[in-house]
């Protein structure tokens, strides 16, 4: 066994809350540009994930746990989350959930690569299913750029964050994992050095500009909630299950997001067509084979 009930279920529920947040993202998005979004939501989700972290608290981590986290939250927080969120904005949320997909790629070519590890035919068939997941939806975006942005670069900024996510999500595995830290201290801890490296940044996006938009506020606010949780669960999927296990669960996202986004199409300049339901049924159809 390499997972438990409270693995799978808490992998499932993050897959979920993140495709609710990334269409409220994309809401957010018709007013605001991707840091401004970024910054709201590390700022509305820290003190959620400090708030939790008092309900477990058991002292701070080991040290080798500590830096797992601190590094997981430079390069999922700031770097990563910078441009998923772009990618957002230029392509659309359900094209930037398909385009992350290659995240659960990334991860076993790392394993491969780093470990040793040995690749299946049906991991390499995931593999190829996956990246024409991308390819169905490169030249057909879901949604209509924003803020003058191109829909080629959201597709770029979309498959370079899966790159970033797959390699946190070693590190979390094994700071929350292998070396025991508690996955809720280590989120609140990750989200607080990603709002340490972009404090700086706090005094170019006004605060009183964003929260000026109203509705649109509004919906980021939410978006950093539920994305707050989400990535609770995710820590805590990823504390008791393989990073294998845990995300072919959590990359079920892609669905999620597809049908809030046709829920919400008003709201997002975005029309998901059949070309992205195709594309959604390949990415998760190869997201399964590579977890396999």
């Amino acid at each position: 066994m390499d997972c438990s009930e409270l693995g799978y279920t808490t992998a499932f529920l993050a897959g979920l809350f993140f495709g609710l947040s990334d269409t409220l993202v994309r809401a957010a998005s018709i007013k605001l540009k991707p840091s401004q979004n970024l910054l709201t939501s590390l700022l509305v989700g820290t003190p959620i994930l400090w708030a939790a972290s008092l309900l477990v608290w058991r002292g701070m981590p080991q040290v080798d746990a500590l830096l797992s986290f601190i590094l997981a939250g430079i390069l999922n927080f700031v770097i990563g989350r910078y441009l998923f969120y772009l990618s957002i904005s230029y392509a659309g949320a359900t094209t930037a959930s398909i385009v992350t997909s290659p995240t659960v790629v990334f991860a076993s070519l790392f394993a491969w690569i780093l470990l040793g590890e040995a690749l299946t035919a049906l991991q390499v068939l995931g593999v190829f299913l996956v990246m024409l997941a991308v390819y169905l939806v490169y030249n057909e975006p879901s949604g209509r750029p924003l803020h003058g942005g191109k829909s080629s670069i959201g597709i770029v900024a979309g498959v370079t964050s899966a790159l970033v996510f797959s390699f946190t999500s070693l590190l979390v595995r094994f700071g929350a994992g292998y070396s025991g830290g508690n996955p809720i201290i280590g989120a609140a801890i990750s989200y607080t050095t990603a709002l340490l490296i972009l404090s700086p940044f706090l005094a170019k996006n006004a605060l009183s500009e964003v929260t000026s938009h109203g509705r649109v506020f509004h919906y980021m606010v939410m978006a950093a909630v539920i994305v707050a949780l989400a990535q609770l669960l995710r820590y805590t999927a990823f504390s008791v299950c393989s990073v294998a296990r845990a995300s072919v669960l959590i990359m079920l996202s892609p669905i999620h997001t597809l049908v809030f986004s046709g829920l919400l199409s008003s709201e997002l300049r975005e029309k998901p067509g059949v070309r992205h339901v195709a594309s959604v049924i390949v990415a998760i159809l190869g997201v399964m084979l590579v977890s396999w």
